[in-house]
């Protein structure tokens, strides 16, 4: 599944019921001042309270942190996202 919000209204970029994880695709929006009206402040409020959405309904996260530096591609984030759902590590922040 993709973008339900079935977390108490809030949704995650990939929802993988049978593993009851979120999957979360964080780009430069979430961690550095936009253009226009744009809070950062805000983002990260809302980014908490959606974490804790997910978790208060017993389901995991992993936040992928996207950012121009880095240079996440997606299969970059396939291959660490596998390693760590083999490794039962949730609810961590990936860059």
């Amino acid at each position: 599944m993709h973008n339900q919000p079935i977390f108490n209204g809030w949704d995650a970029d990939i929802i993988i019921p049978e593993l009851k994880l979120a999957i979360l695709w964080n780009g430069n929006w979430h961690y550095k001042e936009m253009f226009g009206n744009h809070s950062l402040k805000q983002v990260a409020n809302r980014d908490d309270i959606k974490l804790k959405e997910i978790n208060k309904m017993g389901w995991n996260h992993i936040s992928i942190k996207d950012v121009d530096k880095n240079k996440m591609s997606s299969e970059k984030a396939f291959n660490i996202i596998i390693k760590m759902i083999e490794n039962d590590e949730y609810n961590v922040s990936i860059y």
